[in-house]
């Protein structure tokens, strides 16, 4: 089975002051990453805003990460929408530039059965040859994955991965039960890491790698040696920047300290807005205790 890595970054998306991608800071973004122990990077996902991007910003994506780290690391492409016809083209697309996987999520605002997810994920599947992660985050698509889908998916489909951001250990629990030894499960909640790597998950996909992707990895290899105290001791270290990055709609708290602390990454495009100035300040407070 194809290995991503363990720790996995969601990659954000800067943009200059008109809204276009900064490709230059992308493939230095990438670098740091990679060189701050990131195993594989997630693209064009929920962090890297990819509901705002185009066709044509996404195949941007996809080549300056390929350029930048594509020896070093995996490269993941975000490919899903609420479209299938529309997530078969960027799956084409991607797969045609030589990515490593695929992530798809969940079709979000139609509302499909399980048999409908079921049908999205054969129907996209049918067009590369790459490995799938199945994304399932219900708090913003509003429909589960249930777990005899997710069977079906990595027994019928051939699905690769999960990356669950379901929010719930105890479905996360039998999830990884059931499936750890057919396909790779990653965290999908910063804040929930330690918890499934101690289950058995293979890793975590990570907004707060940007920031303190040394000490997350750091994280994954003391549950893996069995220094379970160590772990939660980073854990504990980090368990208020994991909350605070989620205080104000993602990925505004990120760009914002990524800006702060290594260099100018744009604010996220309308909808999602810029932190407010109240916060700002709490934020680099909680930042500066690290």
């Amino acid at each position: 089975m194809k290995d991503f890595g363990q720790l996995l970054t969601a990659v954000i998306t800067p943009f200059d002051q008109n809204g276009i991608i900064s490709t230059d800071t992308f493939w230095r973004l990438c670098k740091k990453l990679v060189h701050e122990k990131s195993d594989g990077l997630v693209l064009s996902g929920t962090t890297g805003e990819s509901p705002n991007l185009s066709m044509d910003d996404r195949e941007i994506l996809y080549s300056t990460a390929l350029d930048s780290v594509g020896n070093d690391a995996s490269i993941i492409a975000g490919t899903g929408t609420y479209s299938t016809k529309e997530t078969i083209e960027i799956t084409r697309m991607a797969s045609s530039l030589g990515v490593d996987g695929i992530m798809i999520v969940t079709p979000y605002y139609s509302k499909p059965s399980q048999y409908g997810i079921m049908k999205h994920f054969e129907e996209v599947s049918k067009v590369t040859d790459l490995p799938i992660m199945a994304y399932n985050i219900p708090g913003r698509t509003s429909k589960l994955i249930e777990l005899p889908t997710l069977e079906k998916l990595v027994d019928d489909i051939g699905i690769h991965s999960i990356k669950d951001a379901v929010g719930d250990l105890k479905f996360s629990s039998e999830e990884i039960s059931l499936l750890k030894d057919k396909c790779h499960i990653y965290c999908g909640n910063d804040n929930e890491t330690i918890e499934f790597m101690k289950m058995g998950a293979k890793g975590v996909v990570s907004v707060a790698s940007h920031i303190v992707g040394k000490q997350i990895s750091k994280l994954i290899s003391n549950v893996l040696d069995n220094n379970i105290s160590n772990a939660e001791d980073i854990h504990s270290h980090l368990l208020e920047l994991f909350s605070a990055l989620f205080q104000e709609p993602s990925p505004g708290p990120v760009k914002y300290l990524l800006t702060e602390t290594w260099e100018d990454v744009g604010i996220p495009l309308l909808p999602i807005t810029p932190i407010s100035t109240e916060f700002r300040t709490e934020l680099s407070s909680i930042f500066n205790k690290i």
